[in-house]
């Protein structure tokens, strides 16, 4: 069998359907596609079973509620699986044309493979999120579990409908669909086991093929307001032009994006540089104070150099004077009466 289409559900009833005929319309027969039921209820458990009684590839799993996001429900199934390589699709998303094709073609030289995550707005932008495996600036963080910041075009990983591998890959995993711990993105965290063996050959396609409709962009919708959404979409992803308007609205959101980023980087550039003169204006006015702080000093130094040289010069005029009245004959002769004078000074102190 060339593939078996793994579809996880829990209380999508209305959009389920409109899942299931994406992958119907993919034009394979050789494939099976295998709902996982986690608990369902009773509408889904109606809708499933319903898709599995008009097509015969359809199997339904109708599994007790597993931890979580019902990952062990996932293994189990997938140890029945038959397909040569595994795709999967989340219960309220769409497969584009050429889905299942592009995913076979990619794990003829590969084990894992990514895709482009796009999703559709509530107000009918479709928007494209790029990655991929083959750049370390993506797989880096993303292994690290880290934002990229590379900018608003950008994703940090891709989703369930956006993988598929090889089921003999699968099987060799060390840990293959397991309880994921809290706080942790389930799907990512499956498709980091790929990523950490040695022997998995990983691979990415750049480029669409399927839609995702997020549920935290629509809250408060009901599911038929859902499923009218995938039934408006579906009729589109079939018209003769359905990939023409999806490609025209991708990259028209994407330019948009761009655009906004590098006028947003452009400001901050312009910011910075504004900042960047205000502390070079900032400091040539500390460096003009301290030149004008340096020259006042070197003024004063001037100044007391100046005093000192004066004061200099009265003593040594003094000196000069002391010398001429030392050398004069009047000194000389009254030598004998200074003697006498100091002596009766003497005397009478000791008396």
């Amino acid at each position: 069998m060339r593939a078996s289409v793994v579809i996880p559900t829990y209380h999508h009833f209305a959009t389920l359907p409109y899942t299931v005929k994406s992958v119907q319309n993919q034009g394979v027969e050789d494939i099976e596609i295998l709902i996982v039921g986690d608990g369902v209820d009773d509408a889904t458990r109606a809708a499933a079973q319903a898709l599995q009684a008009d097509d015969p590839r359809i199997r339904f799993f109708d599994l007790a509620k597993g931890p979580r996001r019902g990952e062990l429900n996932r293994d189990h199934v997938l140890q029945q699986a038959q397909g040569r390589i595994i795709c999967y699709a989340t219960d309220d998303d769409l497969w584009l044309p050429g889905h299942l094709e592009a995913m076979e073609a990619a794990l003829e030289h590969a084990d894992f493979v990514g895709t482009m995550h796009v999703d559709v707005s509530p107000d009918g932008r479709i928007r494209a999120w790029y990655f991929d495996l083959n750049a370390p600036e993506f797989v880096a963080p993303w292994v690290a579990w880290k934002p990229n910041n590379l900018g608003t075009w950008a994703n940090d990983g891709f989703g369930l409908s956006n993988a598929g591998h090889r089921r003999d890959a699968y099987l060799r995993l060390a840990t293959r669909w397991s309880t994921t711990p809290d706080g942790v993105p389930t799907d990512n965290s499956m498709w980091h086991r790929f990523r950490r063996e040695p022997w998995c050959r990983m691979t990415f396609l750049r480029f669409p093929v399927s839609l995702s409709f997020e549920g935290r962009d629509r809250s408060g919708w009901t599911p038929q307001q859902f499923a009218q959404e995938l039934e408006r979409r579906s009729a589109i992803i079939a018209a003769p032009d359905g990939m023409r308007i999806i490609m025209r609205g991708l990259l028209a959101d994407l330019g948009d994006r761009l655009l906004e980023q590098s006028i947003d980087h452009a400001r901050r550039r312009a910011d910075l540089i504004t900042e960047r003169d205000r502390h070079l204006e900032e400091s040539r006015d500390e460096n003009r104070q301290r030149a004008a702080l340096v020259a006042d000093r070197e003024r004063q130094l001037q100044e007391s150099q100046d005093e000192c040289r004066q004061r200099a010069e009265i003593v040594a005029d003094r000196e000069r004077r002391l010398n001429a009245v030392l050398g004069s004959t009047s000194w000389r002769m009254t030598a004998p009466m200074r003697m006498v004078s100091r002596a009766i000074r003497r005397r009478r102190g000791a008396g």
